[in-house]
């Protein structure tokens, strides 16, 4: 069964760094963060105004010391609300973010994708630009 399992119990290939895989393949440095990726939202939760919260990356934007617009997206997931739910409590945590020109075709794309899953796969082994 080597490298043929998925999910909480981890996939058994024998690697330490992709020990918290999440059910999209992305890589999760926080167990918790790991843990929260593979909950399942119910009925029974929405009926209660409760709604599980989904992993993204935070994007921020900001000019460089050249003057350029870049989008900057922090290299590990972090629980959000869904969209049409309320903040009930927040944290503040120092994060690292990568940093791409925003004019690039492939940043808008990452732009694109960030507000559908979770990047880790994208910036595993990037440089930090910046840590806020």
């Amino acid at each position: 069964y080597r490298s043929k399992l998925a999910g909480l119990c981890g996939n058994f290939d024998g690697e330490q760094t992709n020990e918290y895989e999440g059910p999209r393949e992305e890589i999760y440095q926080s167990p918790k963060e790991f843990c929260l990726s593979y909950m399942v939202p119910s009925e029974q939760c929405e009926a209660e105004g409760r709604k599980q919260p989904v992993m993204r990356n935070i994007m921020i934007t900001r000019l460089n010391d050249k003057n350029e617009e870049q989008a900057c997206f922090s290299k590990t997931p972090v629980a959000q609300c869904p969209e049409g739910s309320k903040k009930v409590r927040s944290e503040v945590r120092s994060m690292e973010f990568h940093c791409l020109l925003k004019e690039l075709q492939s940043t808008q794309k990452m732009m694109e994708l960030h507000k559908t899953k979770p990047l880790g796969d994208k910036l595993q082994g990037k440089s930090t630009d910046l840590v806020q």
